[in-house]
């Protein structure tokens, strides 16, 4: 519908050319030309208004970015995919905004992202790649800045930042992901969890964020600083499918990891934060004086999985080139934990992860003749009680159950 004040307009405009009354033609031409100029003007004015209820109704492009910034993690910095990002909506966009948010007090700060002038219109001047560097050079200063002086509740911090604006929009999270309170402390949850079901369980308690049309980056998993230890690849990967499976069943539009190598300058904050406790690879003995390493499951398999992770060699191949060089017998020892799965599937699973174990160290160069034991125990007797501790499932002693054991021979033999 036209609105009524370009209606009285148009209509005084086609009044106001005389049509009435015996006229040259000539002066019908100079009409009808007069007329199709003020109707192609109110169409113009129509499409221009149409233009500016449409931006309306959809609202600025929005950025929101999140960085942890804790003691244990390095000075954090948007990386260079995470940049494009931000630059391309500052060139596309008529009105992009980028929202800072602290994690110390949940408070947005906001910043432009495509340049504007003085009156409200996109400067699209001399200076405006200038501008779109400086706001995204202002963006980038503050999550470096970013020192917490709180527990590390990554899982809250989310929620917060999706709370600062009524649009969704992207939401950068520049974060080791090493989460240490709150609903989702890794202390906890530890590691060779199912990260769907613990996804399910934060659901279903009410403690996920609402990420309904949401796209979320998460940046910089798993990078750490001293005093934390380094995560190894396994628990690398683990971290990574715990934060996308909660990013799932938040209800977000897309879930992606940026991986980009970047920087790792000294945190800014002096806020002490818990450790996450590893898995360790610790020495065991065997009957016969047979001795090697136990090494938990988590360090090779996926949960549920006897697939060998990429990180395997890493530990697989030393253990190939003292067997080979010193001629030693190798005994492979396959462990479940009771806190689930039946009998019957944790000695099938015991023993595939052996038998993965066992075919590695062949494609690394043992000769399949040396590998003189491969064994499924399953969970060795134990029951459900040996994973609970005070009544209450202790996920760490549990973890330890579940282990491959590689015994080698004295090298006297």
């Amino acid at each position: 519908m036209i609105p009524e004040p370009m209606l009285r307009i148009a209509q005084h405009s086609i009044k106001g050319v005389g049509i009435a009354g015996p006229a040259s033609s000539a002066a019908r031409l100079t009409t009808s030309k007069t007329a199709a100029a003020v109707l192609a003007a109110l169409l113009l004015l129509l499409t221009l208004a149409a233009c500016d209820k449409a931006r309306a109704a959809k609202g600025p492009d929005v950025i929101v970015v999140i960085a942890s910034g804790t003691r244990n993690e390095p000075e954090p910095e948007i990386g260079s995919p995470d940049l494009a990002i931000l630059n391309h909506a500052a060139t596309s966009s008529d009105d992009a905004i980028a929202y800072v948010v602290s994690q110390n007090t949940g408070q947005p700060v906001k910043v432009p992202l495509t340049p504007m002038r003085p009156d409200g219109q996109v400067d699209n001047g001399p200076d405006r790649e200038n501008r779109i560097t400086a706001n995204l050079t202002e963006v980038q200063r503050r999550v470096r800045n970013s020192a917490a002086n709180v527990p590390f509740d990554l899982l809250n911090f989310i929620a917060e930042a999706v709370r600062v604006t009524p649009t969704p929009g992207t939401l950068i999270v520049v974060s080791s992901g090493l989460s240490t309170a709150g609903a989702f402390d890794l202390r906890q949850v530890g590691w060779g969890a199912d990260p769907a079901t613990a996804a399910a369980e934060l659901k279903n308690s009410g403690m996920l964020p609402d990420l309904a049309h949401w796209n979320v980056i998460f940046s910089n998993l798993g990078t750490t600083a001293e005093p934390q230890a380094n995560l190894p690849p396994a628990q690398r990967a683990e971290l990574t499918s715990y934060w996308l499976a909660i990013c799932t069943a938040g209800g977000a539009a897309s879930c992606q990891v940026d991986t980009v190598t970047r920087p790792d300058p000294p945190s800014r904050s002096t806020q002490p934060v818990p450790l996450v406790s590893l898995p360790h690879v610790t020495p065991v003995q065997g009957p016969h004086g047979w001795t090697g390493p136990s090494i938990p499951d988590d360090t090779f398999f996926a949960f549920g999985s006897y697939m060998l992770l990429p990180g395997a060699d890493g530990i697989l191949g030393p253990i190939a080139a003292k067997v080979t060089s010193e001629r030693l017998g190798v005994e492979i020892l396959g462990f479940a934990s009771p806190d689930a799965g039946t009998p019957a599937f944790n000695r099938w699973l015991s023993l595939k992860r052996a038998e993965a174990v066992r075919s590695r160290l062949i494609a690394v160069g043992v000769p399949s003749v040396q590998i003189v034991t491969v064994r499924g125990e399953g969970t060795a007797g134990k029951t459900a009680a040996a994973c609970h501790r005070d009544g209450h499932l202790d996920e760490t002693v549990c973890g330890q159950l579940r282990r491959v054991v590689i015994l080698l021979s004295p090298s006297s033999h």
